[in-house]
């Protein structure tokens, strides 16, 4: 599915909300050391997109009658489509001109809906089309723009390419950036083109549309910073987080030992570049954002020949990097994205290997290629894959589903059973069956919290914490509504496991140091599977109380709980580090800060 043009998943309202805090009085105060310029509020920019609105109507002027502005269709759907998003609101009763140049559009439309005035023009003319009637007249062209809407779809086109220019305006704004700065180069170019003594209508519509869009991002900031919904901050322990890992990078990257000597991690400074961009674009400075756009542009050479990224786990990097590359959202990504989605796609274990729906790998994706699947793997890969556009009805998310019931243990749901070796316990084979208690381990059979006997002589995967969100995370990802009984025994298992002291699930055999394993890594994915299922709040399921054996759950606002736990372990550098386990490598001090501001992001 193509967004036209290219639309990141960092949602275009997202970031209008974190652009207000950058502007309002009352939050994201701007460090006393630091003199950045303001924002002018309310219209910008009336003189400029008078000026070449003027410049390019007297280009096709014709006295005594009513030409269209521009002679092509496409550079006349655009001029309309500007004058209409512009302080004046241009509609098609306000001047002939504006009614011969629909006509024009009107007269390029095709059998099937379509519009250009050549066979196989580029689709994109269609959707340039459709933006220009709907804002000049929509009710008159209704029926134009349902049926060119339905032949965009069937191109996989969707979305509003003047709102896609918007939010690439957006995507520019730095803490000392505004739409007024980013308009400069524009109003530069468009005085030089006035001056030409060969007037180029194609670029002067193109500039007008860049100018019209600088108008539009501003209005919408000053819409946000008008709304109570709008106070997005980025708190002073996210600050320190942020300062701690910038400091880290050499040249955009983050390094790691390899033998004698440090060099570029793919899969480390993708999740640090992820982590980073957290921090939202208006409130980073001009060097935070070139130093951001410097990893991007290092990660972007780092995808292989098939679209995946680095040379090792490579599904767990590239599920990564899309986020990264999403975040950040300039269009050189496009089209890395799109082939990392078709390399994660290529790497689920389904029929196109000879996998069959009986098989315990099926459905699934590990660290690339052959190698077996995990839910850990499943949830970064399904983010992924919903994140840059796959719908929740494609094949490859009711495929995952059955894999992901097979971790679940939930009888009425699991059916897988068997002989299976334990690859942490050298090869011991054990006879398997499901538990029932909602929860999930890492795979089908298996768990790294261990198992359970069952008087039987059979043994049932123990489900722990970070396992069991990634399964509500994915479950969501899926499609699955809060009323799925797979969903609701799953948000059981945590409310009867509620903590943020440990990684819940390691028994007492296990030792204390086992239920710290995965620390971070628990606390980002608990955030990101609750915030995905609309979860405020946890009820709590304590163990019967003796004395008030009818006592109600308690209430915890996990967001609120969160964010208190994590920032009481922030390190003085403004790091996190899993100081009781290292395991699944948290004794870094990056990755888990990485981990921290992931899930602090959720928690607002």
């Amino acid at each position: 599915m193509t967004l036209l043009p290219f639309a990141p998943f960092v949602l275009f309202a997202s970031l209008v909300s974190c652009a207000a805090a950058a502007i309002a009085p009352t939050t994201a105060p701007v460090p006393q050391e630091q003199t950045l310029p303001t924002r002018t509020q309310g219209t910008i920019l009336k003189g400029d997109v008078d000026t070449l609105v003027e410049a390019i109507a007297a280009q096709t002027n014709k006295p005594g009658s009513a030409a269209p502005y521009v002679p092509t269709i496409d550079g006349a759907a655009r001029m309309l489509c500007a004058m209409g998003h512009c302080h004046r609101y241009y509609v098609a009763v306000d001047h002939p001109r504006i009614r011969a140049t629909l006509g024009m559009l009107i007269a390029g439309r095709r059998d099937d809906g379509s519009f250009g005035a050549t066979a196989g023009e580029d689709p994109m003319t269609t959707a340039w089309v459709v933006d220009a009637m709907t804002v000049m007249d929509a009710e008159r062209y209704r029926d134009e723009i349902q049926t060119a809407k339905k032949w965009l779809a069937g191109q996989g086109i969707e979305g509003s390419p003047f709102a896609g220019s918007v939010a690439e305006t957006m995507a520019q704004l730095r803490a000392d950036v505004f739409p007024e700065h980013i308009a400069q180069a524009t109003v530069a170019a468009a005085a030089k083109l006035r001056e030409s003594t060969a007037f180029d209508l194609a670029e002067g519509v193109a500039l007008l549309v860049r100018l019209v869009a600088c108008q539009q991002a501003n209005r919408d900031l000053d819409a946000v910073a008008a709304s109570t919904q709008g106070a997005v901050s980025f708190a002073p322990e996210q600050k320190k987080a942020f300062d701690y890992l910038m400091a880290q990078l050499h040249d955009g990257t983050m390094l790691v030992q390899f033998g004698e000597q440090k060099v570029a991690d793919p899969a480390i400074t993708a999740i640090a570049l992820l982590a980073l961009l957290t921090k939202p674009a208006p409130l980073r400075t001009q060097a935070e954002g070139a130093a951001l756009d410097t990893g991007v542009h290092w990660l972007l050479s780092c995808q292989n020949e098939d679209g995946s990224f680095g040379k090792q786990l490579q599904n767990y990097t590239t599920s990564v990097a899309v986020g990264a590359l999403l975040r950040w959202g300039m269009p050189p990504a496009k089209p890395a994205i799109e082939k990392a989605q078709r390399y994660i796609l290529a790497c689920q274990h389904a029929e196109q290997d000879g996998y069959e729906k009986g098989d315990r790998d099926y459905g699934s994706i590990g660290y690339g290629g052959s190698q077996r699947g995990d839910l850990s793997n499943v949830n970064f890969a399904l983010q992924a894959l919903r994140e840059s556009g796959l719908p929740a009805e494609h094949e490859a998310f009711q495929k995952a589903l059955v894999f992901l019931q097979r971790s679940q243990n939930l009888k009425n749901v699991n059916d897988f059973r068997g002989k299976v070796s334990d690859p942490d316990a050298g090869g011991k084979i054990m006879e398997i069956e499901a538990g029932n208690d909602g929860g999930s381990g890492y795979y089908p059979g298996n768990s790294a919290a261990g198992y359970d006997a069952t008087p039987d002589g059979k043994s049932h995967p123990r489900s722990y914490g970070s396992m069991t969100y990634a399964l509500l995370k994915s479950y969501t990802l899926c499609g699955l509504p809060s009323s799925d009984p797979r969903v609701q025994a799953a948000v059981l298992w945590i409310s009867q496991n509620w903590t943020l002291d440990e990684n819940p699930g390691f028994t007492a055999p296990l030792g204390d140091k086992a239920r710290q394993a995965g620390l971070y890594y628990y606390y980002m994915v608990l955030a990101q599977a609750l915030d995905l299922a609309k979860v405020e709040v946890v009820h709590q399921r304590k163990a019967a109380d003796p004395k008030a054996p009818d006592a109600l759950p308690e209430p915890i606002e996990w967001k609120k709980a969160l964010r208190a736990r994590i920032i009481s372990l922030q390190q003085a550098d403004g790091s996190f580090v899993n100081e009781k386990n290292a395991r699944w490598m948290e004794s870094m001090h990056v990755l888990c800060t990485c981990y921290a501001l992931l899930a602090l992001e959720r928690c607002r």
